[in-house]
């Protein structure tokens, strides 16, 4: 039972690590096309292509450890909280955008606070010191970000993304792997 744990927990860290850095990847590169106004699309050629692609291939990993059973369980809590926090990005992202009044660039800490709020929500349910640290650690982003609201803003959010989403699970990959020795 021990080992279908941490195989459901390797899985899990994959998708995270994965995402955080297709994530941190799209930040930088939209830091990057506006520092340098580049003349492309970026929501086109940066975002929507990524995320499709990883969209689909998410989907397709989930599909195959969908006959686990103790992959569905840890699938099916950690989906109410990260789901919900998804759908409520997506509802302030198309709020944001529609709204010609925000400045785009308060958009990262408005996603930093919803990333730390879930984070808080996990850490409540798993009793995760790691979550709660990485949720202390997005909410003062957030109030970093929300005065900074310039351009580097996508920048610093990039990095909060790797030094609190990814780097935690990461480290806690490695320990796993060590203990395992």
């Amino acid at each position: 039972m021990n080992v279908s744990r941490q195989t459901t927990t390797h899985n899990n860290s994959l998708i995270v690590i994965l995402w955080g850095l297709i994530f941190a990847k799209c930040f930088t590169l939209e830091y990057l096309v506006k520092v340098y106004a580049v003349p492309i699309n970026s929501a086109l050629y940066i975002w929507t292509l990524t995320l499709t692609m990883a969209t689909i291939a998410t989907f397709v990993f989930l599909r195959i450890k969908a006959q686990e059973s103790s992959f569905q369980k840890s699938l099916r809590r950690n989906l109410v909280i990260w789901g919900t926090s998804a759908i409520a990005m997506l509802i302030a992202l198309l709020i944001a955008f529609i709204s010609q009044s925000i400045n785009p660039y308060s958009i990262p800490a408005l996603l930093a606070a919803f990333l730390g709020a879930s984070y808080f929500f996990q850490a409540r349910i798993n009793r995760s010191l790691s979550d709660t640290i990485s949720g202390s650690g997005w909410l003062i982003g957030s109030g970093i970000l929300f005065v900074q609201s310039a351009v580097e803003s996508l920048i610093l959010f990039a990095f909060l993304i790797l030094a609190l989403s990814v780097l935690p699970v990461v480290i806690q990959m490695i320990r796993l792997k060590q203990t395992r020795k």
